[in-house]
């Protein structure tokens, strides 16, 4: 399948496929078609760049998920290191939610220690 037709099945630009590519996330062959050489992607390419797409909505940036993407690609992406990666970025995130919530603590204090908004006149 060439670039252009798993962009349009995956609902991403044609960038986003070479992108991916480029760090490894979505394996291609180069075909050779006249004088001029094209990436074909095979049916798979579509399902990963949708759990790509998936899992960086939940946090994961795509250098995390170089690692993922190959045991993937490899078939040894198992239910246990699933859940191991899954509470990691939960814990990472939870962690994150904490640091907010103290930020949003301190800047509540400060702006009522300022006092009410004073219209300029």
């Amino acid at each position: 399948m060439l670039i252009g037709e798993v962009a349009s099945r995956a609902g991403v630009s044609r960038d986003t496929v070479r992108l991916y590519t480029r760090l490894g996330l979505v394996p291609c062959q180069s075909r050779r078609a006249g004088s001029r050489l094209y990436a074909d992607y095979d049916d798979s390419a579509v399902e990963l760049i949708e759990g790509i797409k998936i899992a960086q909505s939940i946090g994961f940036t795509l250098s995390e998920l170089g690692p993922i993407a190959a045991a993937y690609i490899a078939g040894s992406l198992d239910d246990s290191r699933q859940r191991e990666l899954l509470a990691a970025k939960l814990d990472q995130i939870e962690d994150k939610r904490r640091q907010l919530a103290q930020m949003s603590e301190f800047l509540r204090a400060k702006l009522e220690d300022l006092g009410p908004a004073r219209s300029r006149a």
